[in-house]
């Protein structure tokens, strides 16, 4: 089935997609939800690649997806910071993984009959036999120089997508230096996207302060430990595998939801989901990179610089 090279979110109507996020982290299935949100209103019909973790927070939100249980990529986060390290540790696993997942998109297109595939930052999720889409905020990786060889490979694998659909505004006020596109991406600028686009945001504020322990398990540990050493009484929010210290915590997405809407100041990371949460919210808010993360560390310190 032909379709035009350029194509947007609000012009997709009326086609099967498949769509898989990210899975480090919940950050890829937070934006997720509100895309396939739109989707759905535009009388597409989605099919969702994902894990069962990633299911059951999708499932709060929509009944009227179809699910296919697809591995994640193999990656397990160290806690010390050193992001680069634990990355180069399993890069062999993650290229076999990527190789195998461009062989399982290809029968899923055909067993579907899929005329789209969208991969929230994942390389290995697309296939020749469908348009497919690159969804990101990370056109540029904060790497430095000696790691210009992890940007050649970034870009590489970008070009093989034919289209790049950037989660920012054209002038890159969200994600900054990040979201900068070159000439040899064809990309849009879709704006941010959030699971709040779902929710009335006309709400009264009559909770101060909620932290959000979100992120890989051991680093969102690692937070609540952090803030508790100045807030020692604060609502956390967190999954159920996270010790609160006897701190009340909120559970459940769609709970998690509520209270959040309701919230006057938002602690949590500095991940770039939170920030386009924040721009729907309009909320106060105090970001904290985690450790070795460049992205979040320059996120942070873009947003304490923005008026």
């Amino acid at each position: 089935m032909f379709i035009h090279r350029v194509l947007k979110p609000e012009s997709i109507r009326n086609k099967r997609i498949l769509l898989s996020p990210l899975n480090w982290g919940m950050g890829h299935v937070s934006r997720c939800i509100g895309l396939i949100d739109q989707l759905l209103k535009q009388d597409n019909e989605v099919f969702v690649a994902c894990s069962a973790s990633q299911q059951s927070v999708f499932e709060e939100y929509f009944d009227d997806l179809v699910y296919i249980s697809h591995d994640p990529y193999p990656f397990k986060f160290g806690g010390k910071g050193h992001f680069a390290l634990d990355l180069l540790r399993r890069a062999f696993q993650l290229s076999r993984r990527r190789k195998r997942e461009l062989d399982e998109v290809k029968q899923l297109v055909n067993d579907f009959n899929i005329d789209i595939v969208i991969a929230d930052h994942r390389y290995g999720f697309r296939c020749l036999n469908a348009y497919s889409i690159f969804v990101t905020h990370q056109v540029t990786l904060p790497v430095l120089w000696y790691e210009a060889p992890v940007q050649w490979l970034h870009r590489h694998l970008l070009k093989k997508f034919d289209r790049i659909w950037i989660m920012d505004y054209q002038d890159n006020r969200l994600a900054g230096k990040l979201s900068r596109n070159t000439p040899l991406h064809p990309a849009d600028y879709i704006g941010p996207y959030s699971r709040f686009q779902l929710y009335n945001l006309n709400r009264d504020h009559d909770e101060d302060v909620v932290l959000i322990a979100s992120g890989p398990e051991v680093y969102a540990q690692q937070l609540i430990g952090e803030v508790l050493k100045r807030n020692k009484n604060i609502v956390i929010i967190a999954s159920d595998q996270i010790n609160v210290n006897g701190n009340r915590a909120i559970t459940g997405w769609r709970n998690q939801d509520q209270f959040i809407l309701k919230t006057r100041k938002i602690i949590s990371r500095s991940g770039y989901s939170t920030i386009m949460d924040l721009c729907f919210l309009q909320t106060a808010s105090e970001l904290i990179s985690t450790p070795g993360q460049r992205e979040q560390e320059y996120l942070m310190l873009l947003h304490k610089k923005a008026p």
